[in-house]
């Protein structure tokens, strides 16, 4: 063959290379899903994401001004494609920057990645912006005010409330929720929960607001948790508009309770915060109800292994031979803390969907709680029992008291399987109730630690998705289908976040995951780590779920809209990640359209959703959706 004739063959066959190749790139959806065809997840440019102040070109820069600042983030969110089907609307500096007298660049604010972001309460027009405090520490929560076109106009700032302070420790204003709504007798009412401290102390207090100012009026006592409160749902009870009920978490229970003498703080605890028969905020709240998972036979907090580094439910894997750019060992851990961690709540307030640590995921019965007066819970009057029932203790368990647990008025829905009690009641030994007991508790948590590495948390959140119910025989109550979880961990390899079917509640499965480029080790490790450009922290946190989508904070990696009408296959279908490279971590709260974030670096952000679906999510003027409330709240 001529060489002309070679090359004119070798051409003839790239273009039918190159024809090929642009057909096949060109997706083509024949399903009629209305997502259509959507690209591969979103790999996070974390290596060319500044973490820090940046010039009108988008080099770091600490002497740029704020309108260069802007602008230049700007650029980059463009440049780095970090938007996709979501409209970046505003971002609301909650922490200023001051200028440093040595070098008289700027520093210490949410233009510098240097804010402090945590709580975030939305109701009503107000947004109540928490932060992140200590030792020498003390922001003060921002009051802002959402204008009458909050598409063009961002949030005001038109107060405060002081931070709480001990000492030289400011309080972590961790978590705030606010809520709008009617009293028996057709008034509104606006409350605020504040619950925050240190990592000894938790303090759970209320605030009536002014709804025309967003300015508190009154507040109520302290709630003192003796230890660490740490994530609550609020709860408004369909049945009576007057009855408000927050249940809260507890990381640092187990300790000695001074309220109960000789007994141990809860996992978690309902407290009343309205008057049931007025609506109005009590001076104090009340404690309604407790759990604690380690009473009622589950795994011990803070579980140790023993020699061998066998944990009683198996051992962890170890990838700490493995090093990150910044010389960090990858994952290895000795501990199960085991602690309750947050929840989500049934609107009719019948169930508590729990993320509990690396105790896994799992259910609680709450109905006694729902349907009994806050009067008759607190006088231990309401025939349930008000604490859980004390099974285990030093590590063996009363066969003896374990009819008792279905009576307890928050319990596992195990206890109510009628095999369960069955067995109970049976002329079975002692030895062997405790036996099948204990497979049935562990089977009725979906617990995947070990052998996965979970520090800080593991499951973090459990939020039920609305309006898929279950198809099982006997759903007559119309129980949900499914919950997504997410599960956080630092370092590598990371976690990711997963569909759960809970059409048995008493042994929830998983039956689909979400993950990013980042849940794979060798990309975790080699994120790159340069001067101006941090690794961040890139966990997935909370939830805020629909019928067919999640928006789910992903700390380093943004937020991540995620379609999930069908459940087994979760995909990405948006993502927004603002700059400075922050960590986007609160419940993503839906209000008129919009979504408002506080990222815990760089403040309140607000997005709009502009992908598939879109007409399927709430518009203005149909109230406030959030992953940890009742929602749709006013």
């Amino acid at each position: 063959m001529a060489i002309n004739s070679r090359i004119n063959v070798c051409l003839l066959a790239i273009g039918v290379v190159a024809l090929s190749g642009s057909a096949f790139a060109e997706c083509v959806d024949y399903s009629k899903d209305p997502a259509g065809c959507q690209p591969s997840t979103f790999a996070t440019p974390t290596g060319e994401m500044p973490s820090v102040r940046v010039n009108r070109d988008g080099k770091p820069d600490p002497m740029a001004s704020e309108e260069d600042a802007r602008a230049g983030f700007a650029k980059l969110e463009n440049d780095l494609h970090l938007f996709r089907n979501f409209e970046h609307v505003h971002w609301v500096i909650t922490v200023p920057s001051t200028k440093d007298p040595a070098t008289g660049g700027w520093r210490g604010g949410d233009l510098d990645g240097a804010g402090d972001g945590r709580g975030l309460g939305i109701a009503g027009n107000c947004i109540f912006a928490g932060h992140q405090n200590g030792a020498g520490r003390r922001h003060a929560i921002n009051i802002f005010k959402i204008q009458p076109n909050p598409l063009k106009d961002p949030p005001v700032q038109v107060g405060e409330i002081p931070a709480n302070v001990e000492g030289n420790q400011g309080f972590d204003d961790r978590e705030l929720r606010a809520l709008v709504y009617k009293t028996s007798k057709g008034e509104d009412r606006y409350i605020l929960l504040r619950n925050g401290g240190t990592n000894q102390i938790g303090w759970f207090e209320a605030y009536a607001i002014d709804m025309n100012t967003c300015l508190p009026a009154s507040k109520s006592e302290v709630f003192d948790f003796h230890g660490q409160s740490h994530e609550f749902y609020l709860w408004h009870d369909p049945a009576n508009t007057n009855r408000v009920v927050a249940y809260v978490t507890n990381w640092t229970s187990g300790l000695p309770d001074p309220d109960h003498p000789g007994l141990k703080t809860a996992d978690l605890t309902a407290l009343a915060v309205t008057d049931e028969d007025t609506g109005e905020m009590l001076p104090k709240a009340k404690a309604l109800g407790t759990f604690t998972l380690q009473e009622v036979g589950g795994p011990p907090v803070n579980e140790k292994p023993d020699a061998t580094g066998l944990f009683s439910d198996g051992r962890f894997l170890d990838f700490s031979n493995n090093k990150n750019l910044a010389g960090r060992a990858a994952n290895f851990q000795n501990n199960e803390q085991n602690r309750l961690h947050s929840i989500s709540i049934l609107d009719n307030g019948e169930r508590v969907y729990v993320a509990g640590t690396t105790a896994g995921f799992y259910i609680l019965n709450s109905e006694a709680i729902a349907h009994h007066k806050n009067s008759e819970l607190a006088a231990g009057t309401a025939g349930c029992n008000a604490r859980s029932t004390i099974v285990s203790a030093g590590g063996k368990i009363d066969a003896s008291k374990l009819p008792a647990l279905a009576n307890d008025c928050l319990h596992m829905v195990v206890n109510d399987d009628p095999g369960m009690k069955a067995m109970l009641a049976s002329d079975g030994s002692p030895e062997a109730k405790v036996e099948r007991y204990l497979v049935l508790l562990t089977r009725s948590r979906f617990d995947v630690y070990p052998p996965v590495n979970a520090t800080p948390t593991g499951t973090h959140s459990a939020v039920f998705v609305p309006n898929r119910p279950a198809q099982v025989k006997g759903n007559t109550k119309g129980l949900p289908a499914y919950v997504w979880i997410t599960d956080e961990n630092g370092g590598c390899p990371l976690n990711y976040a997963r569909m759960m079917s809970v059409e048995s509640e008493i042994t929830p499965i998983m039956i689909g995951a979400f993950s990013i480029p980042d849940n794979q080790l060798d990309v975790c490790l080699n994120q790159p780590n340069r001067p101006g450009y941090q690794i961040g922290a890139q966990q997935n946190h909370n939830p805020t779920v629909f019928k067919n989508l999640v928006f789910n904070t992903w700390y380093a990696h943004g937020l991540r809209a995620i379609d999930i009408s069908v459940p087994q296959t979760p995909r990405e279908v948006g993502y927004a990640l603002t700059l400075p490279h922050g960590i986007a971590r609160t419940y993503p709260v839906f209000k008129d359209g919009l979504i408002y974030i506080l990222d815990n670096k760089t403040g309140l952000q607000v997005v709009r959703y502009t992908g598939p679906r879109a007409d399927e999510l709430p518009g203005p003027g149909t109230g406030t959706y959030e992953g940890n409330a009742t929602s749709p709240h006013r």
